[in-house]
Protein backbone atom coordinates (compact mmCIF):
# COMPACT_ATOMS: atom_id res chain seq x y z
CA UNK A 1 0.00 0.00 0.00
CA UNK A 2 1.36 3.20 -0.84
CA UNK A 3 1.35 6.44 1.56
CA UNK A 4 -0.85 8.90 0.12
CA UNK A 5 0.81 12.68 0.45
CA UNK A 6 -1.49 15.57 0.60
CA UNK A 7 -0.16 18.69 -1.43
CA UNK A 8 -0.99 22.29 0.12
CA UNK A 9 -2.65 24.58 -2.34
CA UNK A 10 -0.82 26.67 -3.97
CA UNK A 11 -2.12 29.78 -2.20
CA UNK A 12 -1.88 27.90 1.27
CA UNK A 13 1.77 27.75 0.93
CA UNK A 14 2.51 30.95 0.01
CA UNK A 15 0.38 32.36 2.87
CA UNK A 16 2.18 29.50 5.16
CA UNK A 17 6.18 31.44 3.39
CA UNK A 18 4.87 34.60 4.56
CA UNK A 19 4.14 33.27 8.22
CA UNK A 20 7.47 31.63 7.88
CA UNK A 21 9.19 34.71 7.30
CA UNK A 22 7.60 36.20 9.64
CA UNK A 23 7.94 33.67 12.86
CA UNK A 24 11.86 33.75 11.60
CA UNK A 25 12.17 37.52 12.76
CA UNK A 26 10.54 36.41 15.87
CA UNK A 27 13.74 34.03 16.32
CA UNK A 28 11.46 30.61 15.64
CA UNK A 29 14.35 28.61 13.84
CA UNK A 30 12.59 25.27 12.57
CA UNK A 31 9.96 24.56 10.99
CA UNK A 32 8.17 21.57 10.37
CA UNK A 33 4.61 20.70 8.15
CA UNK A 34 2.73 17.71 8.86
CA UNK A 35 -0.86 16.12 8.36
CA UNK A 36 -2.39 19.86 8.55
CA UNK A 37 0.08 21.05 11.07
CA UNK A 38 2.42 23.46 11.24
CA UNK A 39 5.08 23.87 13.85
CA UNK A 40 7.52 26.16 14.37
CA UNK A 41 10.44 25.87 17.00
CA UNK A 42 12.82 27.36 18.70
CA UNK A 43 15.28 24.46 19.28
CA UNK A 44 15.69 21.05 18.01
CA UNK A 45 15.73 17.87 19.74
CA UNK A 46 18.91 16.71 21.25
CA UNK A 47 21.33 15.94 17.48
CA UNK A 48 18.29 15.04 16.05
CA UNK A 49 17.82 17.90 14.15
CA UNK A 50 13.98 17.89 14.45
CA UNK A 51 12.19 20.95 15.98
CA UNK A 52 11.79 19.87 19.58
CA UNK A 53 8.17 20.39 20.11
CA UNK A 54 7.75 20.63 23.81
CA UNK A 55 9.02 23.86 24.35
CA UNK A 56 8.91 27.43 23.00
CA UNK A 57 7.12 26.42 20.20
CA UNK A 58 3.96 27.22 17.83
CA UNK A 59 1.75 25.15 16.44
CA UNK A 60 -1.12 26.32 14.13
CA UNK A 61 -3.83 24.17 11.88
CA UNK A 62 -3.57 25.36 8.43
CA UNK A 63 -6.91 23.56 7.98
CA UNK A 64 -9.11 25.41 10.80
CA UNK A 65 -8.39 27.70 13.30
CA UNK A 66 -6.55 26.38 16.49
CA UNK A 67 -3.05 27.27 17.87
CA UNK A 68 -0.68 26.33 20.43
CA UNK A 69 2.20 28.75 22.04
CA UNK A 70 4.34 26.35 24.52
CA UNK A 71 6.31 29.35 26.09
CA UNK A 72 9.57 28.71 28.80
CA UNK A 73 11.38 31.35 28.44
CA UNK A 74 10.50 34.61 29.19
CA UNK A 75 11.73 35.96 25.65
CA UNK A 76 9.16 34.23 23.89
CA UNK A 77 6.35 34.99 26.41
CA UNK A 78 7.47 38.74 25.58
CA UNK A 79 6.91 38.09 21.90
CA UNK A 80 3.16 36.35 22.35
CA UNK A 81 1.30 39.41 21.23
CA UNK A 82 3.56 39.63 17.79
CA UNK A 83 3.19 35.58 17.44
CA UNK A 84 -0.59 36.26 17.78
CA UNK A 85 -1.37 38.79 15.14
CA UNK A 86 1.20 36.70 12.65
CA UNK A 87 -1.08 33.82 13.18
CA UNK A 88 -4.27 35.88 12.73
CA UNK A 89 -3.22 37.30 9.17
CA UNK A 90 -2.47 34.00 8.39
CA UNK A 91 -6.10 32.79 8.73
CA UNK A 92 -7.07 36.17 7.52
CA UNK A 93 -5.22 35.12 4.30
CA UNK A 94 -6.85 31.52 4.37
CA UNK A 95 -10.13 32.84 5.09
CA UNK A 96 -10.35 30.56 8.02
CA UNK A 97 -12.42 32.21 11.09
CA UNK A 98 -13.53 30.97 14.30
Amino acid sequence: MSAEVKVLPASTRTNLEALKHHMKKLGFKYFEEKDGWAWFCMHTFGTSKKPALFGDCVCISTRFFNLSIQAVRLEVAKKVPEINQAILDFYEAEGIKE
